[in-house]
């Protein structure tokens, strides 16, 4: 299968931390990693660094899935995205997930997009793929962006996950809801 990841660009009256930061879309690049151990072609475009406009990368790859990933300050952006996408092709399917699609399904109900994912693991399983704990990012996506990332003040930034969730139950934070803590072996980091 022909997928295409799309990390958004926020609205512009959004307050973010562009003007201090961008750094890899690195939960994208390890979707991407095992989708791509799983025999599917994948792609990523990060729209916060793309000059092009959405509907000619999608008419140039014709993906059959499109993931949108988000938070909050997203909602606009990834339903006008998806109905972009639908006007080239109703036939591409257009699956949401992030930290807002796993907490708020309801708020991407929309009639472009066909499918919320809650997990990292509901969408592996929607295309065919175990659902690894540890996957590593595949660091060649989006190799077009690579020199553009950076963070404060050093260029060439990279980014590791070492551990999954919080091992702390704070009543006020949500990031227990989203997945339970899982530290990494530190081996795994190092690779």
């Amino acid at each position: 299968m022909k997928i295409l990841l799309i990390r958004p660009k926020p609205h512009k009256e959004t307050i973010g931390l562009q003007s201090v930061m961008v750094c890899e879309p690195l939960e994208l690049m390890t979707l991407a990693g095992v989708l791509m151990e799983n025999g599917h072609e994948v792609r990523i475009l990060d729209m916060i660094l793309e000059k092009k406009g959405l509907d000619q990368h999608i008419r140039k790859f014709m993906p059959d899935l499109v993931g949108i990933t988000g938070y909050i300050s997203h909602i606009g952006v990834i339903k006008d995205y998806a109905k972009s996408i639908k006007t080239v092709s109703k036939e591409i399917v257009i699956a949401v997930g992030g930290v807002h699609a796993t907490v708020c399904q309801e708020d991407f109900a929309d009639e472009h997009i066909d499918r919320v994912c809650i997990s990292e693991e509901a969408f592996y399983l929607y295309c065919g793929c175990k659902a690894p704990f540890d996957a590593l990012p595949y660091r060649d996506l989006p190799k077009s962006y690579m020199e553009k990332y950076y963070y404060l003040f050093q260029n060439k930034c990279a980014l590791i996950k070492t551990s999954y969730g919080c091992p702390y139950q704070c009543n006020f934070c949500f990031c227990k809801e989203i997945t339970p803590y899982h530290a990494r072996p530190i081996a795994e980091v190092n690779a």
